[in-house]
């Protein structure tokens, strides 16, 4: 079996009477993923990234902090609720002295009740991007 050579031709065609600036992307957002689950830690980074997100990870606490310092804006952090060193909410206030609009997503162990900013075990993809999207425009569109 032979192959047929073939050519491509990539032409640019300027469309006249659209702001680039409103068609341009918007600002990639920094999550910051701390958690102990190794797993979890991989797929999640993976499916932010995907959508967009620009992922810094950390395995504990003292990771996410150092992070905090080394890793530019950070704008959400998706973090355990419940680590060995601190909670996530108070890693959070933390990280706030630095980054004060931070937004948060708490991961809780099956059987934790759920609320606003949790996301109980086990959960989807679609799940995560829905609170970290929910979160975002809380932060973006403060309320009054």
């Amino acid at each position: 079996m032979t192959m047929e050579p073939f050519a491509v031709r990539r032409v640019h065609i300027p469309v006249d009477g659209i702001d680039p600036a409103a068609v341009a992307p918007a600002p990639q957002q920094t999550v910051l993923l701390v958690t102990g689950d190794n797993d979890l830690r991989v797929v999640a980074a993976r499916a932010l990234a995907r959508d967009g997100y620009r992922v810094v990870t950390a395995a504990h606490s003292g990771h996410a902090l150092l992070a905090c310092f080394t890793s530019g804006r950070i704008d959400l952090v998706a973090a355990e609720l419940s680590m060995e060193e601190m909670s996530g909410p108070a890693l959070t206030e933390r990280l706030r002295r630095h980054h004060p609009e931070l937004g948060a997503v708490y991961f809780a162990e099956a059987g934790t009740a759920e609320c606003e900013g949790v996301l109980v075990r086990p959960f989807t993809r679609d799940e995560l991007l829905l609170q970290l999207a929910t979160c975002a425009a809380s932060i973006a569109t403060p309320v009054s």
